[in-house]
């Protein structure tokens, strides 16, 4: 769930944002971010206030928020990711977003003793592992091609590797991560897809969903697993 918007870059806010977060889960919680530099800078503030509070940090770094989702939802630990759309998000799971929103209007933060502080653990290896692991599972192949529009999101991370893997060929728009420009909107993608020569789309979303098109049909799912088991079902 988004818990936090703003069209500025506030630091400040973001540590306070880490706070709430750390206060909360008071163990370890995963971080990671998009790819633009206010995310970087932005996610390092939000960690500020996590360790304050002597919760420890798991740092995956760049990734693709649908994976983190997954990724985090196997570990069986909350996340936290920034990511930006038209200003800086922040995204959560496993962490109540009511209590969040409590804890930043009384301000009753954990404040952990300086030999306390939360650790920081850096995994850059995240998505690398997290394809592997999907690779591992999945070994069907799909013919054809696919218009994936990655919304300037690190979706665009998973090509060529996801296509090479299951054999189909892709064409990627809205490909620039680190852009802050709006992304081409979805009359856009739709309209390529209809008019090109290609077997299914798929469209993700920097709320961490992908959409899947086939044949006039439109759905949506919130797990790269969910997504590839109806791919193996039905391509």
């Amino acid at each position: 769930m988004e818990v936090y918007y703003s069209q500025r870059f506030n630091p400040e806010e973001l540590a306070l944002l880490g706070r709430a977060i750390g206060t909360i889960s008071h163990g370890t919680i995963i971080v990671g971010r998009d790819g633009r530099a206010i995310s970087r800078y932005g996610k390092r503030a939000m960690v500020v206030g996590i360790v304050s509070t002597g919760s420890t940090i798991m740092d995956v770094r760049l990734i693709p928020l649908i994976a983190l989702k997954d990724f985090a939802h196997r570990k069986g630990l909350p996340l936290a990711y920034v990511y930006y759309y038209g200003g800086v998000r922040v995204y959560v799971s496993g962490i109540d977003s009511e209590e969040i929103k409590t804890i930043l209007e009384s301000k009753s933060f954990i404040e952990a003793q300086p030999n306390d502080i939360g650790a920081t653990v850096y995994y850059p290896n995240a998505l690398d592992d997290f394809l592997h692991e999907i690779f591992k599972h999945y070994n069907f192949r799909v013919k054809g091609k696919a218009l994936v529009d990655a919304m300037n999101t690190p979706a665009v991370l998973f090509f060529p590797r996801i296509s090479d893997h299951f054999g189909f060929e892709v064409e990627l728009i809205n490909d620039m991560m680190t852009s802050y420009l709006p992304p081409k909107p979805k009359e856009v993608f739709l309209h390529k897809l209809n008019k090109g020569d290609y077997d299914f789309g798929l469209r993700f979303r920097p709320e961490g969903v992908v959409e899947f098109y086939r044949d006039g049909e439109e759905l949506e799912f919130s797990s790269m697993w969910k997504l590839l088991d109806h791919m193996k079902k039905n391509l």
